[in-house]
């Protein structure tokens, strides 16, 4: 194993958050610009993918539209909410049986209130709680100080 320095030197960073800043903006431009395309190709083949999907029978789904030698494909997706009141009434009334095969029941606990627990009460919520690092981010900026 290679002995690491025992003395950190550092990198002139100047270069590195001129050029992070420098992408960091391309990359909005581009994303901006996308979406200009994207939506111009949406106005022009959303009602010829909607005819396409009614005559299925659907509301929602991905239609592919061939034109002038390319291929479109719209993506008309759909999101469920369900009235959470209502549906508890009607799980309620089904036998327990036919409730666990319908319904996916997740528990959780906020984690504001989890932090704001009284020490008693959040040690026994900590029993039932693990941590997963979902990422990592960074952010470099020049300090004005």
């Amino acid at each position: 194993m290679l002995n690491a320095p025992t003395t950190f030197i550092p990198n002139d960073l100047t270069p590195i958050y001129e050029r992070r800043k420098d992408v960091m903006q391309q990359i909005a431009d581009l994303q901006n610009e996308l979406k200009v395309i994207n939506n111009s190709l949406i106005q022009q083949f959303e009602d010829q993918a909607e005819q396409v999907l009614a005559s299925k029978g659907k509301d929602f789904g991905q239609v592919t539209i061939k034109s002038e030698g390319f291929k479109i494909s719209i993506d008309s997706r759909k999101r469920v909410d369900w009235d959470q009141e209502k549906l508890m009434g009607v799980l309620d009334n089904m036998d327990n049986e036919n409730a666990k095969h319908y319904a996916t029941v997740k528990v959780s606990v906020a984690e504001a209130k989890f932090q704001q627990a009284p020490p008693d009460i959040r040690a026994k919520l900590s029993e039932c709680r693990t941590v997963y690092l979902q990422g990592k981010s960074v952010n470099i900026e020049v300090d004005d100080a």
